[in-house]
């Protein structure tokens, strides 16, 4: 029994040591080398994406005034630093051939306009229902 004890003994202040070492660490004071922005990040903002089917000039041309416009903001949690990370998404979506097309396009312009973004800050262009256009939109700094 006064084995156990000892083996018990030295277990626990082995596991207490060891834990007061580690928060040290960590209370040691502010970081000095923030973390780069990861892609993690970036892929949850985007998760409700989905895949989106080729859009092309075509596509862009019909579009027109009879049509609702419904603008999504992707990735926007407002800090300007945080912005200039994201140059990714407008690579990885469906229009970005397309800005030249959406910009002679009066109804997006419109729809843009209306809350304050252009042609530029479109990631993707997607057909929802009832003859529905969903942008997908992330205010960037080029302005």
């Amino acid at each position: 029994m006064n084995k156990l004890t000892s083996i018990t003994l030295i277990a626990g202040l082995a596991t207490v040591l060891t834990t007061f070492g580690a928060a040290a660490q960590v209370a040691g004071g502010p970081n000095r080398y923030p973390t780069a922005p990861s892609s993690e990040s970036e892929e949850f903002c985007t998760e409700g994406m989905g895949f989106m089917r080729s859009v092309s000039k075509a596509d862009i041309q019909a579009i027109g005034n009879q049509q609702r416009i419904a603008l999504v903001p992707v990735c926007e949690d407002g800090l300007r630093a945080s912005r200039e990370h994201y140059g990714t998404l407008f690579l990885d979506g469906n229009v970005n051939h397309l800005r030249v097309q959406m910009a002679h396009n009066p109804a997006l312009m419109t729809a843009l306009k209306a809350r304050n973004y252009d042609e530029q800050d479109v990631i993707s262009l997607r057909y929802g229902g009832g003859n529905t256009i969903i942008l997908y939109v992330h205010q960037r700094d080029l302005r």
